[in-house]
């Protein structure tokens, strides 16, 4: 009975994150996260992929259907993930740009790529990559941790059929005390890990759902 019982397949999820900072406090929560789904979350497997190699979208770029490597390694990356989780940081009130000295504080009078938005319009050139894959948003910063950069990410979704659980939401105030990261960016708050780990849960069963349909 139990050898007809095949094992369900392993939910892969790639983790994208605004921020480049090495000690970013989003790249801090991918890291939990990925830490979180290997000792706690049966079934899932979640890998960081790295924006940043990306060049900013220029379609002369495209020839004869195809992509720089870079793009269309990372194009591959997506569309071999079953899912989707974003470490989103604000910038002024949406998606962030790239950031140099911290993920709250950028100088609001340099104009800089914006290397998330620019990944996700690579990977939404013909065909989008993005296309019918369930997604989450986590995210760290100042005042509403982020929310509102979320709230822009889920109505660039809406074009691109991406499908975002609704709940949980994880939005955290990186600021306020307790001490939530280390030096080094890494999470080390306990009821924050919870809350990812309830979040990652939700993508989980989200994930299997829509695989069944």
């Amino acid at each position: 009975m139990e050898a007809a019982i095949a094992a369900k397949p392993v939910i892969k999820v790639a983790a994208l994150c605004g921020s480049l900072r090495k000690a970013s406090f989003n790249r801090g929560l991918i890291r939990s996260a990925i830490k979180i789904s290997k000792e706690a979350i049966n079934g899932m497997e979640i890998e960081y992929v790295d924006v940043e190699p990306l060049p900013m979208l220029n379609t002369d770029l495209e020839v004869d259907g195809t992509y720089p490597p870079a793009v269309e390694a990372f194009r591959r990356k997506i569309l071999e993930a079953d899912s989707i989780l974003f470490a989103s940081p604000e910038y002024n009130y949406s998606v962030t740009a790239k950031v140099h000295a911290s993920d709250l504080n950028p100088n609001p009078n340099s104009l800089t790529e914006t290397p998330l938005k620019n990944a996700i319009d690579w990977a939404s050139r013909p065909p989008n990559v993005w296309a019918d894959k369930p997604a989450a948003i986590i995210s760290a910063g100042g005042g509403f941790g982020g929310g509102r950069s979320q709230y822009h990410l889920r109505q660039i979704a809406v074009f691109l059929d991406l499908h975002f659980i609704n709940k949980p939401e994880f939005f955290l105030n990186a600021f306020q005390p307790p001490a939530k990261f280390d030096a080094d960016g890494n999470l080390i708050d306990e009821e924050a890990k919870e809350k990812i780990k309830q979040l990652l849960l939700s993508l989980h069963s989200f994930t299997r759902r829509l695989q069944r349909k």
